[in-house]
């Protein structure tokens, strides 16, 4: 089996993906609690591992929180306000990592490992249908076939089955079958 692509479908296809992309784009805040909101959900409590500041009630988050709101209102953009606090508590307190350096590794892994298993996969499969074992050959040289006739035969007989003569059976029939006419 050959997978075929069928090009008019990639140019849909891409347009989907546009949409969808265009979709997930977030648009810029418009009012500067909602910039604070935003900023919030991208600083990990100090205190409180795995909580953003938004979401943690410890006393250090809400004055993480108000400080991100009194900076937000001075007009400081979002980098300069992360700089802020990867200043003072360093890098652990970003809840995503910054997309440089080693760090980059944690952002390209994931997409890498998917594409890599995708092809793995295809390539299993075209492998899988090239080589893929039919089921077992009965088809048997003709000395097998007189060697075995006979054997065959006599399992036929032992077991009540008529062999088929052409299209015609040679008339015998087994006692089940003579029981379940009569």
């Amino acid at each position: 089996m050959t997978f075929l692509i069928n090009r008019r479908l990639i140019p849909t296809a891409l347009l989907a993906f546009a949409f969808i992309l265009t979709g997930c784009v977030s648009e810029k805040p418009s009012t500067l609690e909602e910039q604070a909101q935003n900023i919030e959900r991208l600083l990990i409590c100090p205190v409180c591992p795995g909580e953003t500041i938004d979401q943690s009630q410890n006393e250090l988050a809400k004055q993480m929180r108000a400080i991100v709101q009194e900076k937000v209102a001075q007009g400081e953009s979002k980098d300069q306000i992360l700089q802020f606090f990867v200043d003072r508590y360093g890098q652990g307190v970003l809840a995503e990592p910054s997309r440089r350096g080693f760090t980059l590794l944690v952002w390209l892994a994931p997409p890498v490992a998917v594409a890599i298993a995708v092809v793995l996969l295809v390539l299993f499969i075209r492998h899988a249908l090239r080589t893929r074992p039919g089921y077992a050959d009965t088809s048997m040289n003709e000395d097998e076939d007189t060697e075995l006739k006979p054997f065959l035969s006599q399992v036929d007989r032992e077991a009540g089955f008529s062999p088929l003569r052409g299209s015609e059976s040679s008339g015998r029939r087994s006692e089940s079958e003579k029981r379940s006419d009569g």
